[in-house]
């Protein structure tokens, strides 16, 4: 479990199911994400809740509940995906319900997701995308430091539509030179 000023970030529990499908069946949501379908269930979200607890058990990611401190309340996940500890990368991951758009959240999760990445995952790479037209989410990379490495050319298609990937990242000795460590 990770703690801010605001947020608890915790592992998903079975229970979180209803909370995740009322985030993930919103259309702000579906519309803004690569990797949520529309038209989502309750069913959807609690097999998607297996699938992140199963593959936290088998060391590929670890995806957590953005809880709001003050009430309980989900608010969003937060997480680090495709993760490699032979080539020491990962992915940063999250989406936020959108009553809690434009007040830091993602931010704020997400930070202690790359803190946890380079200081206990011990990564060399924390890379993350989005779709280009998604300038929210690059906004919140950009706040982590990241730099954008590009355009990837219709990478995803979305409602039959073709849409470009940003794509960005920050490396572990760009991290700890933002620290004050020496390489």
């Amino acid at each position: 479990m990770f703690e801010t000023n605001r947020l608890l970030i915790r592992p998903y529990s079975k229970s979180d199911k209803v909370s995740l499908y009322n985030t993930i069946s919103r259309y702000e949501v579906y519309r803004t994400t690569y990797g949520i379908p529309q038209n989502c269930t309750v069913g959807y979200a609690a097999k998607w809740i297996n699938s992140v607890l199963q593959n936290a058990r088998e060391n590929r990611s670890y995806e957590y509940a953005v809880i709001n401190k003050l009430n309980g309340e989900y608010i969003g996940n937060v997480g680090l995906i495709n993760v490699d500890f032979v080539s020491r990368k990962c992915d940063i991951s999250y989406f936020i319900h959108p009553d809690f758009w434009n007040k830091g959240f993602a931010t704020e999760a997400a930070v202690e997701m790359v803190k946890y990445s380079f200081n206990v995952l011990d990564m060399n790479r924390v890379g993350g995308m989005c779709m280009a037209r998604n300038t929210a989410s690059a906004k919140v990379m950009e706040k982590l430091l990241m730099k954008k490495e590009g355009v990837l050319r219709d990478y995803f298609i979305k409602d039959g539509i073709k849409t470009d990937a940003a794509v960005y990242s920050i490396l572990r000795k760009e991290y700890d030179l933002l620290l004050g460590r020496k390489e």
